[in-house]
């Protein structure tokens, strides 16, 4: 297993997914479906988001659950995804979520083992009956299998901070207390934000701004804000 490749092309924005045909995409968009079903079935109040940013840009979660104080992200290997830069992505989530999960077809199983002898505290979900051949023949139906369970730690308050857009990062700190104006730059907020919230209430307020977030691509409504679900 190659742990980094520089070089990979590791994300897509939403039209690039949007267009996505073929055995590859089925293979993923099966994983995401059965994902979304763990989700609400162990997080009754999250709303379900794909494809959040984190790391300033240089990793994307597939799918989140975001309650009102915990995050959960989840990357995504379908049976024709490369994971050259598994780990990498992992550990960038770790920053900035309390809980990271991988979720892999069987082929990737051994590679996603590898992660967690790394990084022991990510969980690791298995989608049964996923070959390579997977929407090319009759398929069987999916199931998630829950190889390790995630163990929730601590982040890096900075990291985690800069997931918010800058209005959110100004509406997240008049939430907590110190009004801003529209001028005011995403890095000034930030600084007072992290200055000013304990590490408990800085992850709600982030939960908050995340659960209204305008979705870029699928997601469940925004909570607090109009429905755009895509």
């Amino acid at each position: 297993m190659t742990l980094l490749k520089p070089s990979e092309r590791w994300a897509m924005t939403a039209d690039d997914a949007a267009r996505r045909r073929g055995y590859a995409a089925r293979s993923e968009l099966a994983l995401r479906e059965a994902l979304e079903a763990f989700c609400r079935n162990r997080w009754h109040d999250a709303r379900i988001v794909h494809e959040i940013v984190m790391g300033e840009g240089k990793v994307r979660a597939d799918v989140a659950a975001i309650g009102l104080a915990h995050i959960a992200a989840f990357e995504v290997k379908g049976a024709y995804d490369d994971t050259t830069r598994l780990i990498h992505q992992i550990g960038m989530f770790q920053l900035c979520v309390p809980e990271v999960w991988m979720v892999v077809a069987e082929n990737h199983c051994d590679d996603a083992k590898l992660v967690r002898h790394l990084l022991p505290s990510v969980g690791l979900l298995v989608g049964s009956g996923m070959d390579r051949d997977y929407g090319r023949k009759s398929e069987k139906p999916l199931e998630l299998t829950v190889i390790a369970e995630a163990v929730p730690r601590a982040v890096v308050p900075e990291m985690a901070a800069r997931i918010l857009w800058a209005d959110e990062v100004r509406k997240a700190l008049t939430d907590a207390g110190s009004p801003v104006g529209a001028k005011t730059t995403r890095t000034a907020a930030l600084k007072a934000l992290l200055d000013l919230a304990s590490p408990a209430e800085l992850q709600t307020l982030i939960c908050k701004q995340l659960r209204a977030r305008e979705a870029m691509w699928r997601a469940d409504p925004a909570v607090g804000a109009p429905s755009h679900a895509r």
